[in-house]
């Protein structure tokens, strides 16, 4: 029994630190098959915990979506653009510039803010590893997204996809590790 509480111990000690983080993925751009699912394997053997929407072209589908997202437990929005092919390497980060109202009670375009100081965080942690500058503009897919999020255009060739998730991973790594 002791051996059995000590390898509990061990494992848990040893498992992923950002396992606490739910990862919700609105999938922008052309939503290429193989490259998502180079995409999902990849996160998958990293131990991350991570639900997938479609983007949606029209605001009533994007308010379904978004009442689907606020009520599962994702805690992290990553609004992706994913673009394996390319012939060059090429990343844009951006945050909301949403700002928040007088009232008590958001208004759609004002729930993002809510969030703010945690998404430029999380804009921060993720531009870091490819050296890029965070960009603030109105995003259309954050409208009442009711947790911390971001847009994320990820552009690369096939044979360097490994590279750029690897830096997408030290990114997201760093904002699950923050103050612990």
């Amino acid at each position: 029994m002791k051996y059995f509480l000590l390898i509990v111990i061990c494992i848990l000690s040893f498992s992923y630190s950002y396992a606490d983080e739910h990862f919700v993925i609105y999938r922008m751009g052309e939503r290429d098959q193989a490259a998502w699912n180079m995409f999902r394997k990849y996160f998958s053997a990293k131990g991350y915990n991570m639900s997938y929407y479609d983007g949606a072209d029209s605001i009533d589908r994007h308010i379904e979506n978004v009442n689907k997202i606020n009520t599962s437990n994702g805690t992290v929005f990553l609004a992706i653009d994913l673009v394996l092919g390319g012939a060059t390497n090429n990343v844009l980060v951006a945050a909301t510039n949403a700002r928040r109202g007088k009232g008590n009670i958001p208004d759609i375009d004002e729930v993002p803010a809510i969030h703010i100081n945690n998404s430029m965080e999380l804009a921060t942690m993720i531009a870091a590893p490819f050296n890029k500058k965070i960009k603030r503009m109105p995003l259309f897919m954050l409208l009442g997204i009711d947790m911390p999020g971001i847009f994320l255009r990820l552009e690369s060739p096939k044979d360097k996809a490994g590279e750029a998730f690897d830096r997408l991973h030290e990114g997201l790594q760093k904002y699950a590790k923050r103050g612990k």
